[in-house]
């Protein structure tokens, strides 16, 4: 625990003593007390007679203020607080300072814009979160930071943003830069580093690691005393233990966080609580429960301005429309979603949304006869699911490692299943074959071979047998010219040697249908997807389909 009896000499009293004792109950954590001891040196502040020194004192209780705020997810409040520290801030600039001085004030500078990126990025305000880490980015030449504190902030934030975006693979490989530069003493930089690649590893698959990274932020956030981090963890570990298909012990996790969180008044962390939570009802199918849990935790985001968060909700609502059998409602909820997500450049969630989509209509032609237009409808759901796939597939190839890309491709490979079923289901011989073209043509990411059955399961589907689709879903990346056992142009292989020295692997080529046609595999559905998700699928290069040597 910090010496309580420190305090570091800088504006006098009582605001030297009064800044030490509101810092104490931020690790306590108790944020309704750390607000009032900085509302009244605020108060004190306003007091005094009017000065540049006195103006930056303002500005930096403000921004401390703002702070707190943060932290207890009162983001309204945040936003009105920041940016009147922000103009305090920017309104002494030009007063003439001495270096120690110009220092200071960089510093609450970068704090306070650290800060307000924090909040856009709960609001979902992505582009401004990123252009304010960038002027942030900017100052930092100016700043003396020997133990790269701000800078280290920095580049936290950058990984959230891009946690936030869905794009893991990036975020994964700037918090592992960051890790071995970044000095145990920048508290509480590195352990919330070590906490952000926990949460890249779990919603990618990777649990034991995951936890080995909680683990780890756990033991640094202790050696710092900071209560509130180490409880923010509970649910972090519940969030994992949901991942991984642990439902008993998130659920319990979930309800041991969403006490502490309400007894603290942390509203939007119990808002995410409560999302979690009405998740997991409804599983157990109590629909009332879930719908009063949703219903708390829209309107709790709602009253924050969290529009992703509260479009999570929504999509959560739209599941538990279908299940009453309400599809009108179910397809308002969603799109209302997707467009929060397309407009806030969350293309990630899009392509989810798009499978769920796709997902419904599969199971409702499942459920219900649709006669005439049933080959409609499975062209719908193929026009939502292919694309979708397509690009969470693709998004592998944003890791560095081999390991990574094969945890992720079994999160994609679920999609792509889903695709194969209603490709088998239309009997579509054409597409099954421009689909098993495709995945032999990337990237190895598992070094088995595509089963021989997968040749033969295309022609019993173009005879209409009733063949498992799962026997035309082949492995990824293992297109084998010559015999089966024999020699073999593998491009994976030469994939995984990169990989093994950390080097990319690009997305897999197109690949050409005949020597005649200008045709390549699955080209109006990678069009698509690259269009939609913003994401591209498939290089420059354009390889055969037939074997070179024939």
């Amino acid at each position: 625990m910090p010496d309580e009896e420190a305090v570091v000499p800088l504006y006098g009293e009582p605001f030297d003593s009064g800044l030490a004792l509101a810092e104490r109950h931020q690790l306590t954590p108790d944020l309704a007390a750390a607000r009032t001891v900085y509302e009244e040196l605020l108060t004190a502040a306003e007091s005094i007679e009017d000065s540049p020194d006195v103006r930056f004192l303002r500005a930096h209780l403000l921004s401390n203020i703002g702070t707190v705020q943060l932290t207890a997810t009162d983001l309204a409040g945040a936003a009105a607080v920041i940016e009147r520290a922000l103009g305090l801030l920017r309104g002494i600039e030009s007063v003439p300072m001495g270096p120690l001085g110009r220092q200071l004030w960089l510093e609450v500078l970068l704090k306070t814009l650290l800060g307000k990126a924090d909040l856009l990025r709960r609001t979902g305000r992505l582009d401004e979160s990123l252009a304010c880490l960038d002027e942030a980015a900017a100052r930092l030449p100016e700043f003396d930071d020997p133990e790269g504190m701000r800078t280290a902030e920095v580049g936290l934030n950058r990984v959230h943003l891009l946690m936030e975006r869905g794009e893991w693979g990036a975020a994964e490989e700037q918090a592992s830069a960051m890790l071995p530069t970044t000095p145990p003493t920048v508290v509480p930089t590195t352990p919330r580093l070590l906490t952000s690649l926990g949460l890249i590893c779990a919603s990618t698959g990777r649990f034991d690691l995951a936890e080995d990274y909680f683990a780890r932020a756990e033991d640094g956030f202790r050696a710092a005393g900071d209560i509130g981090e180490q409880q923010q963890l509970i649910a972090h570990r519940a969030y994992a233990a949901m991942r991984r298909g642990d439902l008993d012990r998130a659920e319990r996790l979930y309800d041991e966080a969403s006490a502490i969180f309400e007894r603290q008044r942390q509203f939007g962390d119990l808002a995410v609580c409560e999302q979690a939570r009405a998740f997991l009802t409804g599983l157990r199918g109590e629909a009332t429960g879930a719908d009063a849990l949703m219903t708390s935790s829209l309107a709790r985001f709602e009253r924050l301005g969290a529009e992703i968060a509260a479009a999570d909700t929504v999509l959560l609502a739209a599941q538990q429309a279908y299940r009453r059998g309400d599809i009108t409602e179910m397809k308002r909820l969603v799109q209302g979603a997707r467009d929060v997500y397309e407009a806030r450049g969350v293309y990630e969630r899009c392509a989810q949304v798009d499978l769920m989509l796709a997902e419904t209509l599969e199971d409702n032609l499942n459920r219900t006869d649709h006669g005439d237009h049933e080959k409609a409808s499975i062209s719908t759901a193929l026009s939502l699911a292919l694309p979708a796939a397509l690009a969470l597939e693709a998004a592998r190839y944003d890791f560095v490692t081999a390991h990574a890309r094969s945890q992720w491709l079994e999160l994609a490979d679920d999609a792509m299943r889903l695709v194969f079923r209603l490709a088998v289901r239309r009997q579509d011989q054409g597409l099954l074959f421009e689909l098993v073209e495709h995945r032999c043509a990337g990237a190895s990411l598992a070094l088995n071979r595509t089963p021989p059955s997968a040749r033969r399961a295309l022609s019993s589907v173009a005879s209409g047998s009733s063949e498992d689709a799962a026997t035309v879903f082949p492995s990824a990346a293992m297109k084998a010219y010559g015999h089966i056992g024999g020699p073999m142009m593998l491009g994976g292989v030469a994939a995984e040697a990169a990989a093994s020295v950390g080097l990319r692997v690009a997305p897999p080529p197109k690949v050409r249908m005949s020597p005649e046609s200008g045709r390549t595999a699955l080209q109006e559905y990678i069009a698509a997807a690259e269009f939609r998700y913003r994401r591209r699928i498939v290089s420059e290069e354009e390889v055969p389909f037939w074997s070179p040597t024939t």
